[in-house]
């Protein structure tokens, strides 16, 4: 389970959430490059929210979230994922 708390960000079309295969993915090109897993279209723009991540994703792989436009293929706002206690 993917947990975003205390999440906000801009509005947009077609916004997913994405595992990113990279430490940081600030740019588009690294979220393109990268390669990634969409864990689906994102539920709120402001808010506490959470994604089901299948459990054939190898964490040690995916080590960011991003918050993608796929209608622009833009990336909106990257942070790296930690784990919870």
């Amino acid at each position: 389970m993917l947990r975003l708390t205390d999440f906000k960000t801009s509005n947009g079309p077609d916004v997913h959430v994405y595992l990113v295969a990279a430490p940081d993915a600030k740019d588009d090109a690294t979220v393109k490059k990268a390669g990634f897993v969409d864990l689906g279209s994102m539920k709120g723009n402001v808010g506490d929210q959470n994604y089901d991540v299948p459990g054939s994703v190898d964490l040690a792989k995916y080590q960011a979230v991003t918050i993608w436009c796929a209608r622009f293929n833009v990336n909106f706002a990257t942070a790296p994922l930690t784990a919870s206690n």
